[in-house]
């Protein structure tokens, strides 16, 4: 990169103005990018793989559990009218279809801190930023000297809808056998690029595709439609909380469509899983495989409430020791989105931490998460033309579609708190490996090529 000298600037306006005309925008602006992926070593990507498909198949049976399980529902206390939609039946196996599980990657150490489960995005965008790093940026010596591979997502998303799809329509055999996919959001997205990004997709796989508001639906007890079509299968990307009782809640009541993800998918979206998921009481829907991954990737989380519990060998009342231990721990709402309302000890007064705890003790609509240092690593960035390589925190984001790992984002920002939406980079990852092997591997364990190699699909970069 540094050889392109002061063509730099031209290339990075060249890229972005390719962006913009092939829908990588958000609320208006192209997404922001660096002139390179983010390359992570396969001995990494393995560890990533084990760790998302066992974590997922975790995911889905505490989904499944929530209709049946009090002592869950209890600990999650959802509203009247969220639990109303989690108790819908979907029609189809596995309700967690799309999941995108953010974490910290220290060298060969993954640490989750948080499951958007609910209407994750960035699938769409990603493989078309990749397509064009790749055409604009010519390197001979990383060709010469690396192997890549990145995974194309957008087939794995548009092969789970329809495997949703034909699940339901197993039970209702009158329902065409070829469905008309919607992608549905509330009025006034900012991702609507993307979801033009992946009706094309959708529609170079041969379904009919489009994209509608909630407003734009209506079901009249046997037929929903979006803007006048008749539809059968939903891709949703409005959120729980933004969705109107109507149209689209009846329908898929009614099994009169396949709704993807599910509204069941969000009991994984909440945070206070990650305090469930070690949790003795639901021993019983963690195999002893998957509580080792749990042990080695998910920091410790509880409930911010008061009481006595765990941490390492020590009995604590939590309260106080959340209060005392400020710099080492991270307090979180348990079901907001997006970074909000998330304190960093280590960036928090003394004085407003304890109010924090103080005003959310009570309300168990907290949870207090052990503080991960956030990683970083030098990518370049144009400065008066030129490239400079300037240090940059970073979070991968493993994608989880139709119970397996399907590829990964990576997002970057000068900030502790990573997010797109607040101003964040966005990258592909793709994996690297040098042809001389100077890149140090470890061999995969047993569990980990078991789970992942058998799965692995790359197109070459």
């Amino acid at each position: 990169l540094s050889k392109l000298g002061d063509a730099c600037a031209r290339v990075e306006a060249g890229i972005e103005r390719w962006l913009s005309e092939h829908d990588v925008v958000f609320a208006g602006h192209t997404i922001p990018f660096v002139l390179m992926p983010h390359f992570v070593s396969p001995g990494q990507e393995r560890r990533v793989r084990h760790a998302v498909g066992s974590l997922l198949r975790v995911l889905d049976r505490f989904c499944d559990a929530y209709p049946d399980d009090e002592r869950l529902r209890d600990e999650l206390r959802l509203s009247d009218a969220e639990d109303a939609l989690i108790r819908i039946d979907p029609g189809f196996s596995r309700p967690l279809r799309i999941c995108r599980l953010d974490a910290f990657l220290q060298g060969y150490d993954v640490k989750f801190l948080e499951f958007n489960a609910d209407s994750p995005a960035g699938i769409g965008y990603t493989d078309v930023l990749f397509e064009g790093l790749s055409e604009a940026l010519e390197l001979p010596r990383v060709a010469s000297e690396f192997e890549t591979s990145y995974t194309p997502m957008l087939p794995e998303l548009v092969g789970t809808l329809l495997e949703a799809y034909c699940q339901l329509r197993g039970a209702r055999p009158d329902l065409p056998e070829r469905p008309r996919l919607a992608l549905v959001d509330t009025p006034g997205s900012p991702s609507v690029p993307e979801f033009r990004i992946i009706c094309a997709a959708a529609r170079a796989a041969g379904l009919e595709a489009l994209h509608a508001t909630t407003d734009d639906l209506a079901y009249d007890g046997s037929v929903l439609r979006a803007s006048g079509e008749p539809v059968h299968l939903v891709y949703r990307r409005a959120l729980v909380e933004d969705l109107p009782e109507g149209d689209l809640i009846a329908a898929a009541r009614d099994r009169r469509v396949a709704v993807v993800n599910p509204f069941r998918a969000r009991v994984a979206n909440n945070k206070k899983l990650f305090a469930l998921l070690d949790d003795p009481r639901f021993r019983h829907l963690v195999e002893p495989r998957e509580a080792d991954v749990i042990r080695q990737t998910i920091p410790w989380t509880r409930v911010l409430r008061p009481g006595r519990t765990t941490y390492g060998d020590w009995t604590v009342d939590l309260l106080a020791f959340v209060s005392d231990n400020r710099e080492r721990l991270v307090c979180k709402p348990a079901s907001d989105y997006g970074g909000h309302g998330v304190a960093l000890g280590i960036e928090t007064e003394q004085a407003a931490w304890e109010a924090l705890v103080s005003d959310h003790a009570e309300g168990g609509d907290f949870v207090v998460q052990e503080y991960v240092p956030v990683p970083e690593e030098m990518f370049p960035t144009v400065e008066d033309g030129h490239v400079q390589m300037r240090l940059k925190r970073f979070n991968i984001n493993p994608f989880g579609i139709g119970g397996r790992y399907a590829g990964m984002i990576t997002r970057i920002s000068d900030r502790a708190v990573i997010n797109v939406s607040d101003g964040g980079g966005l990258l592909p990852s793709v994996v690297g490996r040098h042809r001389r092997r100077l890149l140090a591997e470890e061999e995969p364990s047993p569990d980990a090529a078991a789970s992942g190699d058998a799965e692995e699909r790359h197109a070459p970069a």
